[in-house]
């Protein structure tokens, strides 16, 4: 009896953690909280869309969504050209509340705890309650806010605080709490591109053409290299290894220790203004000459490419075996990641900027028509 039970507290904490990831994997939801899902940027969803996907709802509101929705709970979040911010129920579409600023809103914004903040082309930050749209604070950089948020926790005193690039050629760390400044990092020219995080550290490009790791505490920087060109969007730095599609018509990937360049791909003259995803072993870029490649992450060939009717400035996003994007000939696409064919596919009917938001049984994305665009899954649709 007592064999049996010491073997059975032995097999207790296999058994549970066996129990506990079938039910993250199988059960729990996630919300996507950040322009690419995570603060890593790496455009990796936590769940599998099961295809076919199925329009639910499109609510229209207003001019061009260029932004990427973000979820939190039953809520959708996004901004659009006319500067306006809107909170929808993520199951009908219906707008919950709006929020009204002097200009484009063109970047991601972050949603976390009871607060949504985002950036815009007047130069202001901005912070609302998720539940009712009012400000909260708001902060002024010295030019135009066009790229993503990103937030972090402080190891120092376990509070949330808030990072976004300006035209004003600064990176901005300001308190989720206060709205109050608490460090910005000079750079030599516009930053506009959602910066990411790893290993305590954020990372981000810009039109000066570096590339910048700086400490999320203290604002210091951790380390800069030479991109040789301008970084329109967002870099992922995995194993201190940064993967890049920049504007001089090039995915690359660089050893931020060793400050090399380790590979470079490119077939065409084209510019990506697309972020990449980085999964274990690929790495993910669209570009404007029409095509989605998967590239081997270690050597930097090219495994497959897709094409689609026009330029793509819609970043990818990978869900289980399928990476989904949108393209400029107005349709969004699920591809098989093993062989890089179409296995699904939805005409919206307009360039499509915004990429797509992943969370349980749903993909949401924004569209040039200015509608917000929602989408169910094989399985939400059986249930």
């Amino acid at each position: 009896m007592c064999n049996f039970h010491k073997v059975f507290k032995r097999n207790l904490k296999p058994l549970f953690l066996i129990f506990f990831s079938f039910y993250i994997t199988h059960f729990a939801s996630a919300d996507w909280n950040f322009f690419r899902g995570s603060a890593d940027m790496r455009g990796v969803a936590k769940v599998e869309l099961n295809l076919p996907l199925t329009l639910k709802w499109d609510m229209k509101i207003g001019r061009s969504v260029f932004a990427t929705p973000v979820v939190s709970g039953n809520k959708v979040f996004v901004g659009n050209e006319e500067g306006r911010f809107v909170a929808l129920n993520i199951e009908n579409g219906n707008i919950i509340w709006e929020y009204k600023t002097d200009d484009i809103i063109e970047g991601t914004a972050c949603a976390i705890n009871t607060s949504v903040v985002f950036g815009a082309g007047d130069g202001f930050l901005y912070c609302l309650d998720q539940n009712s749209g009012k400000l909260k604070w708001k902060y002024e950089t010295d030019g135009e806010i066009l790229g993503g948020v990103n937030l972090f926790k402080s190891k120092s005193d376990n509070k949330n605080y808030i990072l976004v690039g300006s035209y004003d050629n600064y990176m901005h760390c300001v308190s989720l709490e206060t709205g109050k400044q608490k460090w910005k990092y000079e750079t030599q020219n516009y930053v506009n591109g959602a910066p990411g995080i790893s290993d305590g550290k954020i990372y981000f490009g810009g039109c000066d053409a570096q590339l910048y790791g700086i400490k999320t505490e203290d604002g210091k920087v951790h380390t800069t290299m030479d991109a040789e060109n301008y970084i329109a969007n967002s870099i992922v730095v995995v194993d201190s290894v940064a993967y890049v599609a920049h504007h001089g018509n090039r995915v690359a990937a660089f050893d931020l220790k060793k400050k090399v360049r380790i590979w470079e791909f490119g077939e065409r003259d084209f510019p990506y203004f697309a972020s990449p995803a980085v999964t274990n072993d690929s790495v993910f870029a669209a570009g404007r000459d029409k095509r989605l490649y998967r590239i081997n992450r270690k050597s930097g060939a090219a495994i497959w490419e897709f094409k689609t009717g026009s330029g793509i400035e819609s970043s990818p996003v990978v869900s289980g075996n399928t990476v989904f994007i949108g393209s400029g000939d107005g349709s969004l696409y699920g591809v098989d990641i093993k062989n890089g064919k179409e296995k699904w596919s939805f005409e919206l009917g307009d360039n499509i900027r915004s990429s797509p938001a992943v969370v349980e049984g749903k993909l949401i994305i924004g569209c040039d028509d200015g509608k917000i665009y929602c989408f169910n899954d094989n399985t939400t649709i059986k249930k």
